[in-house]
């Protein structure tokens, strides 16, 4: 009698007719169940049960089994630690040993050419010095110092791309209160706050009231400026209004603040700042405000955007109102500390265990000591690698698309989003989603998830422009290298790197696999963030920019600084968590806007400012037409960072 051989493996591996045929065989045979229970077996039977294929698995194909589903199960495993530890990663012993001996020729050959180096870098530091010489006596006690290297590389600039930020920010009054003349009540009192704490006698900060010159080819400073504080505080431009309205809307303010965007400082442009203050108000009709704009307009040859920001803050901004237990403790007979010290500096008693213990505090500790060991090695590392950095500079190829300028245009285009104009009740804020969204994945920064959005958005953009996206495009990411002192100081200590930035399309809600989507493209992001911060790029180019560019006169340092590589430049800056006043109103909705530099016709800013995020685009029209493209931009990326919050708020 010949056996069905219909079980779960014949059927597994498609030989039985159907998988209801198998369970009715193996579980309802007549010769194996019985009406109550198992049937005892034959020797006849199980001889036959030996020839035919078990009815459950065999030890062997278990085994098979259960070793393919732990395969399967580890690699998946594998596959997600290798995307959330991507930058643990290490690459191919070749690609590391090829990246090795690379490294090392062109040190080598930096060291057979640093003879001619050394001589010409002493050649122009003496010529720079002659003329320093030159310029001092021809000056005389007018003359304040030449430029430092941050500073140069700012005041190197043409007609079309001139180097001032420009920082937009509101002050509110409500609109039954619209007949107090607020303009004038701001004007007047930022000429008196800045003329009493920056203007006296003896300035904390005298370089912001020096011209900017140069002469035989270098720039330098000199105090002969007859500026009065009515010059550089003033009033913003009108603009005409149709028929009997005297509101503003935010796209005249945009076309208004492009036009002045890329004008002439004061003084012919020497002179380093200028504060404009708006008479004709935009009403904000959901919470019934008037907002009027306040301008402010500052060099970067000044300093950099943080320090800038300080002494936006700190010179206009109310002070905080001393209490009387402030006021007492000015006192030097109230003041517990005064009093100690004066006791014990006459009744000094010789003590030798704190002479000793003084002494032994003179003695640099062991993190000391640590501490300045990975500084030697980071110098040593960066002197060693800076040959090869510039030789992959100069081979890198430059960008090829829409927004990629060669030559730009004394046209700009400016917009910007401030969130809480955009937010409703039911949302999330915009750096609540990026916190969020990074901590899913393992050593992502905030940046990399903005820089993720934004490529989305610029993704869509290239398609509007009947455009094929690129695959990526080079963005220039300034760093501060310095950490910021206790006292302001108006100072450039900034550096700047190239970073690629993947191009892809955006979420799609739709989409059944659209979290592992966006997981590779933040992981994308952070694959290239993690290559640039583990490179010296960064130190090289400080120390570039800080001790070399200033050596050079005005015709050399042009071409020296001249790129072609980068589509746009990115600046995230930090912003005051509580809103400063003035004459007790808020300071709101501040965004900055950095210059165009070089063929780099694109700069996008991100503020995050009272805990909001702060958008802000300018660019030439040389490569965005309108200001509506521009603001195109900003909205696709907070689209695309709501789309993040709608996966998040799913999860």
């Amino acid at each position: 009698m010949s056996i069905e051989t219909d079980s779960f493996f014949d059927w597994a591996n498609k030989n039985g007719a159907s998988i209801w045929k198998a369970i009715a065989h193996n579980f309802s045979n007549p010769d194996v169940f019985g009406p109550n229970g198992p049937v005892p077996q034959t020797r006849a039977y199980s001889t036959v049960q030996e020839n035919r294929i078990d009815l459950l698995l065999s030890p062997l194909q278990l085994g098979f089994i259960s070793g393919l589903i732990l395969f399967m199960f580890l690699r998946h495993k594998i596959g997600r630690w290798r995307e959330e530890y991507n930058h643990l990663k290490f690459s191919s012993a070749t690609t590391n040993i090829r990246r090795i001996v690379y490294t090392l020729l062109t040190f080598l050959e930096f060291l057979l050419l640093s003879p001619v180096l050394l001589v010409v870098v002493l050649f122009f530091k003496s010529y720079r010095n002659g003329v320093g010489f030159v310029l001092r006596q021809r000056h005389g006690k007018h003359f304040k110092g030449l430029l430092d290297g941050a500073d140069v590389v700012w005041a190197i600039e043409d007609q079309n791309s001139r180097g001032m930020i420009n920082i937009l920010a509101y002050v509110e009054q409500p609109l039954l209160d619209r007949d107090t003349a607020i303009s004038a009540d701001i004007l007047l009192t930022l000429r008196k706050r800045i003329s009493s704490r920056l203007m006296r006698q003896y300035p904390p900060h005298p370089k912001m009231f020096w011209k900017r010159c140069v002469e035989l080819g270098y720039y330098f400073w000199t105090d002969q400026s007859q500026l009065s504080i009515e010059d550089y505080i003033r009033y913003l431009d009108l603009i005409p209004l149709n028929g009997d309205k005297s509101y503003l809307k935010e796209s005249q303010l945009r076309t208004l603040l492009s036009t002045i965007n890329n004008r002439n400082l004061p003084a012919n442009h020497s002179s380093s700042w200028e504060v404009l203050v708006g008479r004709q108000p935009q009403l904000n009709k959901c919470n019934q405000m008037l907002q009027y704009p306040i301008i402010f307009r500052v060099h970067h040859s000044l300093g950099d955007g943080v320090a800038l920001m300080r002494l936006l803050l700190e010179s206009i901004a109310d002070k905080e109102v001393p209490t009387r237990w402030k006021h007492l403790s000015k006192l030097k007979l109230l003041n517990i500390n005064y009093i100690l010290k004066r006791t014990t500096s006459v009744y000094r008693i010789f003590r030798p265990k704190m002479y000793l213990t003084g002494l032994v505090k003179r003695f640099p500790s062991l993190s000391d000591m640590f501490n300045q060991m990975q500084r030697l090695k980071r110098i040593i590392l960066t002197i060693y690698t800076a040959p090869a950095f510039f030789v992959d500079v100069s081979r890198r190829q430059a960008d090829n698309n829409c927004i990629h300028s060669s030559k730009m245009v004394d046209e700009k285009v400016v917009s910007w989003i401030h969130e809480q104009n955009i937010q409703t009740n039911n949302e999330t804020a915009m750096v609540d989603i990026i916190k969020r969204t990074k901590r899913l994945l393992p050593g992502t920064r905030f940046s990399d998830v903005f820089l993720t959005a934004l490529s989305a958005s610029l993704e869509q953009y290239f398609s509007t422009r009947n455009e094929h996206p690129p695959k990526s495009i080079t963005v220039v990411l300034p760093a501060r290298i310095e950490q910021e002192p206790t006292q302001l100081k108006l100072q450039n200590r900034f550096s700047v790197a190239l970073q690629t930035l993947p191009i892809e399309c955006g979420i799609d809600l739709q989409d059944a696999f659209r979290h592992r989507n966006l997981r590779n493209r933040i992981l994308a992001v952070k694959r290239y963030s993690d290559i640039l911060r583990s490179s010296s790029d960064y130190m090289i180019n400080y120390w570039i920019i800080s001790k070399m560019t200033c050596l050079f006169p005005e015709a050399i340092l042009r071409k020296i600084l001249k790129s072609a590589h980068s589509t746009l430049a990115i600046s995230n800056l930090p912003g005051p968590q509580q809103l400063p006043r003035i004459n007790g109103r808020e300071l709101k909705n501040l965004s900055f806007f950095i210059p165009n530099l070089g063929t780099t016709a694109v700069g996008i800013t991100l503020l995050t400012y009272g805990g909001k995020m702060q958008l802000g685009i300018l660019a030439d029209r040389a490569v965005i037409r309108t200001e509506h493209e521009a603001h195109s931009i900003l909205q696709g990326t907070i689209n695309e960072l709501k789309k993040m919050g709608d996966l998040l708020a799913g999860m």
